[in-house]
């Protein structure tokens, strides 16, 4: 038959009271404790996927201020290139306008200088052929038959042109 030892049986009971013990203080304190690890661990995970989202988020947001700005300053050079170009025009209109008016005056001036100068010289060339018949006729005439003859000759050298 089969027998079986006290030891044995005192050994099994030994065992069983060690492995509920054991499963008391040891295993239910280390499985919380793991639990608490492997929520703190998914709680660092998570925390981290919304800090890399947010930084993700932030970045794109950068990106595209930091466009807008690229663009504006585009826009704002060339403003000021347009504005640069029409302040040009504007000054080499107002030059060439003042050139033109500068030509017109020295024009004018010449052209009365030229009528002074003409008018000095049939003067002189009336007053020499005056003197000149003076000393063909051999008398003086008066200050009044001078002046008509002088305005005569000058009418008739006009007309000459």
């Amino acid at each position: 038959m089969l027998h079986i030892d006290m030891h044995i049986i005192w050994t099994v009971v030994d065992l069983l009271i060690l492995f509920v013990l054991l499963r008391i203080f040891l295993f239910k304190p280390v499985l919380g404790m793991i639990e608490k690890r492997k929520a703190m661990i998914q709680s660092s995970l998570d925390d981290a996927d919304k800090a890399n989202s947010d930084a993700a988020a932030l970045k794109a947001q950068y990106e595209n201020s930091l466009k807008d700005a690229k663009q504006e300053s585009f826009q704002i050079v060339s403003e000021a290139k347009d504005r640069a170009q029409a302040q040009y025009n504007q000054i080499i209109d107002k030059a060439n306008a003042d050139a033109a008016q500068i030509v017109q005056q020295a024009n004018a001036n010449a052209e009365a200088d030229r009528e002074k100068i003409m008018k000095d010289a049939q003067s002189e060339l009336a007053a020499v052929a005056l003197a000149a018949a003076s000393k063909l006729l051999g008398t003086t005439v008066d200050a009044k038959t001078n002046q008509s003859m002088l305005d005569a000759f000058l009418a008739e050298a006009g007309d000459g042109k």
